[in-house]
């Protein structure tokens, strides 16, 4: 058993980025006698069995494996005096690497949440998953203890995600800051949410990425660039595969962050379809968002001019890049090698 002290003067979260309105919350908050403690499976399950006559809930032996490697990922409400308040409960997953990589890659269950990917006890976690939070009445008032708690579990900050299952909770994540995880991990499930670290005021500034089609000579001439950084220089492809003499009745769009040429892609049109063709993103720029806004950009492009049909060839690894927008594969046609 671990037993928190009374949370007086806690008024913000250190180190993850909620909303304004959970810091006039957590102010309010800061003087009451409430706090998290680590709690027995058998104070639980009774809790989890009322609950999961209300929702879907993992099994009592997936919950309990989960606690036998980190007891501290089960938590009660409980006041200075000793006492449990009714029935506040919350239980988290802290994810190591490959635990968060299996929750932004939309390989994650939290049904059935490997043992791998769960942080032991002091081990600070790369991510934090909120398993079940359950506090009627009594969320406002425990949010110093929460606070308090997020702070122990993670000093130095990191990812919080969560799931909202009822439109009480979706207002209320909504409230807190959270934000529609697939804005940022385009491959995680459906649902998720997530809210960041604390930003650093001394932080770089957020790189800026713009995007236009590709008008003028200097246009093309960066495109060209993109393009042979990427394809020629990484996949050693001949010249002559690269620049087929389709680029000159093509639209290129062009991709910039801060102002450096990034990125293109290329769209030729049919009589009854539109062809997407030739996404680069240069090596350095690949962990922004630059390849999925240009292919947003290409695929409304083709929807303006009136294309119901778009085709494209994909590399067998990027197969599930294109999903993400719709595509899906020709069954009839057959696997190729192109430009290595």
């Amino acid at each position: 058993m671990q037993y928190i002290n009374r949370q007086e003067g806690v008024t913000r979260f250190r180190n993850i980025a909620f909303s304004s309105k959970v810091d006039r919350c957590l102010a309010q908050s800061a003087n009451t006698n409430l706090s998290l403690v680590t709690a027995p499976w058998d104070q639980v399950k009774p809790i989890i069995d009322e609950l999961r006559t209300k929702m879907l809930l993992a099994s009592d032996d997936i919950i309990t494996s989960v606690a036998s490697l980190n007891p501290d990922v089960l938590k009660l409400v409980r006041s200075s005096g000793g006492e449990q308040r009714s029935p506040g409960f919350l239980a988290y997953l802290p994810l190591n690497d490959h635990g968060a990589e299996a929750l932004v890659n939309g390989m994650f269950d939290g049904l059935h949440p490997d043992p791998a990917w769960i942080c032991r006890s002091g081990v600070e976690p790369t991510a934090i998953y909120l398993w079940l939070v359950y506090m009627p009445g009594t969320f406002a008032r425990s949010m110093a203890a929460i606070a308090a708690t997020c702070d122990q579990i993670a000093p130095n900050g990191c990812p919080v995600f969560s799931r909202s299952i009822t439109n009480h909770s979706q207002r209320l994540s909504d409230a807190m800051g959270f934000l529609d995880a697939t804005d940022y991990f385009p491959e995680c499930k459906r649902g998720l949410l997530v809210i960041f670290p604390q930003k650093d005021t001394k932080e770089t500034p957020k790189k800026v990425i713009t995007t236009k089609v590709a008008r003028t000579f200097e246009d093309i001439c960066q495109v060209f660039s993109v393009r042979s950084a990427t394809y020629i220089a990484e996949q050693y492809c001949y010249y002559s595969e690269e620049f087929d003499g389709n680029d000159f009745c093509a639209t290129h769009f062009l991709g910039s962050i801060d102002g450096d040429p990034a990125g293109c892609i290329r769209i030729r049109f049919f009589s009854t379809f539109a062809k997407i063709e030739r996404l680069a993103v240069r090596a350095e720029y690949r962990k922004s968002r630059l390849a999925f806004v240009l292919a947003r950009q290409a695929i409304n492009h083709c929807r303006k001019k009136g294309y119901t049909k778009i085709y494209g060839h994909a590399r067998l690894d990027l197969v599930r890049f294109w999903k993400m927008f719709g595509f899906h594969q020709c069954s009839d046609r057959p696997e190729f090698s192109f430009a290595n």
